[in-house]
């Protein structure tokens, strides 16, 4: 049983000077990780993209730069899954915003058919989901995660 409850998150939906605390979430979780921040949060056309945070990786013949593409769907507060149709012309978007993964970041879960349609994308770039029990369960085992999610959920924590 979750401990964290997203709804304690402002809806993304209404325009009450709340509505971009679910992708200042996304951004201060994937900081927390480890991640480099690109390009932050905005409000506007932003091409599909919430975020662009860059990973580096370190191998045998050398270190690499991997930047991601990061959408974040925040659906808690109607509990309905992602849906293919949420997530439009995905490898467009990684494309054109010069990333070489996919993060989807979601306050539920995805449905069937998104799952299949990131599945066929996998062959093309590398695809992660976050849905809401991972992100709970990274946050939860991180001593900064734990921080963070006293800020954002804080009825429960």
């Amino acid at each position: 049983m979750p401990l964290l409850d997203f709804k304690e998150i402002a809806q993304a939906n209404l325009a009450n000077g709340l509505q971009d605390t679910f992708e200042l979430f996304a951004r201060d979780f994937f900081m927390m990780l480890g991640f480099k921040i690109k390009e932050g949060p905005d409000r506007g056309q932003d091409g599909g993209r919430d975020l662009i945070i860059s990973e580096k990786r370190e191998g045998i013949i050398g270190d690499t730069e991997i930047d991601w593409l990061i959408s974040c769907k925040h659906k808690a507060h109607s509990g309905k899954a992602v849906l293919d149709n949420d997530e439009i012309d995905i490898k467009g978007r990684v494309e054109v915003h010069g990333a070489k993964g996919f993060i989807g970041f979601y306050s539920t879960i995805i449905s069937s058919p998104l799952e299949r349609k990131l599945d066929g994308l996998k062959r093309h770039f590398d695809v992660k989901v976050f849905d809401h029990e991972l992100i709970e369960k990274a946050l939860l085992e991180n001593p900064k995660g734990k921080i963070i999610a006293k800020r954002y959920f804080p009825i429960v924590l």
